[in-house]
């Protein structure tokens, strides 16, 4: 059959195909954008130590209305995921300066009580001096919260590893809480299957819109597994720090101590004469990322 007769039937089979032949659930984005802050020293000499934040917005309408949730919305038909994703973030925030890349597609079948809703998670990480909060008609209430994640328990039956970890939310202003206990199961095999169950803990005194408490969950871990092997968590930080200020950058991340830090940055930064303005004492060395830098397995 030749070129012509095939552009033929297809045209004839695309100008009578019945859209509606199949369901057509819908798509949303969200986009979990990370930060890091400061946490009060009593001494203002020393480094302050840094905590993860994360952006979420107030919902002004149902469902959910006046709960927490990330930000995000619907995609259109004329646009592409990440086009949406940047189309949200902008009109619900405000920020239009970021950098996004897709996190995981979540579609358990009643997560959304309205419709059957398919949500593509975003992660972006940037640094706070960075975020630029525009004046949009649109733009709705938004916070920052502390977010954690830590292991509080472990332990080992004949197939399976089993973790309990708290996550916890706090406003900067130490209003809201909302804190959730996470069990994870993982089996004990080379397919390292695993299966997550949560529970509101009753120390909260609100909650986040639908499932976005596992979409953020999901996120911290990829972050987590991330920067390991690449140089996402100096998105983090201005272009110029210290080693102790990118070692609580990571220690806020993965939220514990890490030992023998500069022997593992060692080929990732690179000493700079630049000077930091505005710091009340002087670092004995400023860094940067290193441009040439690769990760070797």
């Amino acid at each position: 059959m030749n070129q012509e007769l095939l552009d033929k039937n297809e045209r004839e089979f695309l100008s009578e195909y019945d859209v509606n032949i199949y369901d057509r659930p819908s798509v949303t984005n969200d986009i979990i954008i990370f930060t890091t802050g400061d946490r009060i020293e009593e001494n203002s000499r020393k480094v302050p130590k840094k905590g993860m934040q994360i952006l979420l917005i107030k919902r002004d309408d149902y469902p959910y209305k006046g709960k927490w949730a990330i930000p995000g919305g619907f995609v259109k038909n004329d646009e592409s995921l990440e086009e949406g994703a940047l189309r949200k973030l902008k009109e619900e925030t405000g920020i239009d300066n970021v950098y996004t890349e897709q996190l995981y597609t979540f579609g358990e079948i009643n997560r959304d009580p309205r419709t059957r809703v398919i949500s593509i998670g975003n992660i972006a990480l940037i640094s706070k001096e960075d975020i630029r909060f525009g004046d949009y008609k649109d733009r709705k209430e938004s916070r920052w919260f502390w977010v954690e994640k830590n292991l509080v328990d472990s332990k080992k039956d004949e197939t399976h590893t089993i973790n309990k970890y708290i996550l916890k939310f706090e406003s900067e202003d130490e209003e809201i809480k909302f804190n959730y206990e996470i069990i994870e199961k993982i089996e004990r095999t080379i397919f390292r299957k695993k299966e997550n169950s949560y529970k509101t803990l009753n120390e909260s005194n609100d909650e986040l819109a639908f499932d976005h408490y596992k979409i953020i969950d999901y996120a911290l871990d990829r972050i987590r597994n991330k920067i390991e092997y690449t140089p996402i968590a100096l998105n983090l930080l201005p272009r110029l720090f210290t080693v102790k200020e990118l070692q609580n950058v990571y220690e806020a991340i993965m939220g514990r101590e890490i030992l023998n830090f500069r022997r593992k940055m060692e080929d990732m930064i690179i000493e700079t004469d630049e000077k930091i303005e505005g710091k009340p004492f002087r670092p004995a060395k400023v860094f940067k990322f290193n441009e040439n830098w690769e990760h070797n397995f």
